[in-house]
């Protein structure tokens, strides 16, 4: 049996006597039960607030200056350098737009958690579970943006010194997987090293590039993304919706002497609490993206990756 599902949206405001009226259907060929159009209902109605309220959490996020301001660009010599013209305010451009990213991510993760039912969970609530997942898939995808940060400026880096920064093959596909930071110092103080560097210029930049390290919230960040990116995930919330994995180390068994005899292992059926909570980690990524933002800034002033 097939549905049709109206919508109607009116707008109030007190200086306005007419409201502001909108419309729209949805014509859907199977029927669901009673339980199912209730979940859709408080799905949709989810959403409106959030989207509302979601201006308000992104105005309380950590913001750069005008990256894409015209800045006053250092000499630019050699063959290549025109590449460099073109490259370097690309690559602003593409670090513009994925801090924007970030935040958009983040502010909407935070809309979604605090509208989740007191009281419930993902298995008792529908509704829980709907937002519970939207809240994890942009968070975590905030994750992997403020990580792609970080890469995008060691790129800058890069291209800003004309691709001599860093010893890659331009001819290998995936060249860009070897720009690495650690790298990118190492051929800034070998620039410095040969004089194409100045002093004041190599100290700006490595000053700037060790803002994110000062972040007291940065081993949250990078512990809760190393499991995004290389093991189980992490519990967040709620432990009882995430795989357990049983221990395969076990407990060391010592003799008198210290020497290990033999390793003790206990099944177990899941946490009780969760590894993470999301106000836990939405601090730490907040703190860790004012650091980020600090560093941009600071970049951005520099004459060279102008």
């Amino acid at each position: 049996m097939a549905t049709d599902i109206s919508i109607h949206l009116d707008f109030s405001t007190s200086d306005v006597d007419k409201p502001l009226k909108f419309e729209d259907s949805v014509h859907h060929e199977r029927d669901s039960s009673i339980k199912g159009k209730e979940a859709l209902a408080r799905e949709i109605f989810a959403e409106l607030r959030k989207a509302v309220n979601l201006a308000d959490y992104n105005k309380s996020l950590p913001e750069t200056d005008d990256l894409m301001v015209a800045g006053t660009s250092g000499p630019r010599t050699g063959a290549m350098a025109f590449l460099d013209m073109m490259n370097v305010p690309a690559l602003w451009l593409e670090i513009h737009n994925t801090f924007l990213g970030l935040r958009y991510l983040l502010g909407q993760a935070r809309a979604y958690k605090d509208l989740e039912p007191a009281g419930t969970t993902p298995i008792s609530d529908s509704l829980c579970a709907y937002l519970h997942f939207e809240k994890m898939r942009n968070l975590n995808l905030a994750m992997f943006q403020i990580v792609k940060i970080q890469d995008l400026v060691v790129r800058l880096l890069h291209e800003a010194f004309s691709g001599r920064l860093i010893d890659v093959d331009y001819d290998e596909e995936g060249w860009e997987r070897d720009l690495r930071l650690m790298d990118a110092k190492k051929g800034l103080k070998k620039l410095l090293d040969s004089g194409e560097l100045r002093q004041t210029e190599h100290d700006e930049i490595m000053d700037a590039l060790n803002v994110p390290a000062k972040s007291s919230k940065r081993s949250t960040v990078v512990k809760y993304r190393n499991r995004l990116a290389h093991g189980i995930l992490a519990s967040v919330d709620y432990p009882e919706i995430f795989t357990h994995i049983q221990d395969r180390a076990g407990e060391v068994m010592r003799d008198a002497s210290g020497k290990e005899k033999g390793r003790r292992y206990s099944i177990t059926v899941g946490r009780s609490k969760p590894e993470f909570t999301f106000p836990e980690l939405y601090a730490a990524l907040v703190d860790y993206m004012s650091h980020i933002a600090e560093m941009l800034n600071a970049l951005r002033r520099i004459a060279r990756l102008s």
